[in-house]
C-alpha cells in the first residue's frame, strides 16, 4: 500500500516513495510528510524518459514524497511541487479512501 495526496479535483498531487505493509504504516508516513515536508529539500530532475520529476527529502527520514508522474516542462513540475507543498501541510488522512487506494486529501473549506 502507498499513500497518495489527492487534490480537490481528485488528481494525484504526490505519492509515497515506497510501499507499506498496511494502512497504519502508510498513515504514519503520511503524518511525517504533513509535519516535515515544508522544511524538506525539494529536488527537480529529469528521469530516464527525459520528463521532469520532483522529490522532497528530509535530512533525518530520507525521501518523503515524489511526483506521481513526469512533466514535460520543468516549470510545470515546479508548480506541481508547490501545489503538493501547499496541500500537504493541511491535508487530512481519510482511511475510508485509503481502503480504495487514495489515502490523503486536502482539507476543504
Amino acid at each position: 500500500m502507498i499513500w497518495r495526496l489527492v487534490g480537490a479535483n481528485n488528481r494525484i498531487l504526490g505519492v509515497s516513495p515506497v510501499s507499506f505493509a498496511g494502512v497504519q504504516a502508510a498513515a504514519e508516513a503520511a503524518q511525517h510528510v504533513r509535519s516535515r515536508a515544508a522544511a524538506g529539500t525539494v529536488a527537480v530532475a529529469r528521469d530516464v524518459t527525459r520528463r521532469w520529476r520532483w522529490s522532497i527529502t528530509d535530512a533525518e527520514l530520507g525521501v518523503l514524497a515524489v511526483a506521481a508522474h513526469g512533466y514535460e516542462l520543468r516549470t510545470t513540475c515546479e508548480a506541481a511541487t508547490r501545489r503538493f507543498m501547499d496541500s500537504a501541510t493541511s491535508a487530512v488522512i481519510d482511511e475510508t479512501l485509503g481502503r480504495r487506494g487514495r489515502f490523503w486529501r486536502p482539507t476543504t473549506g
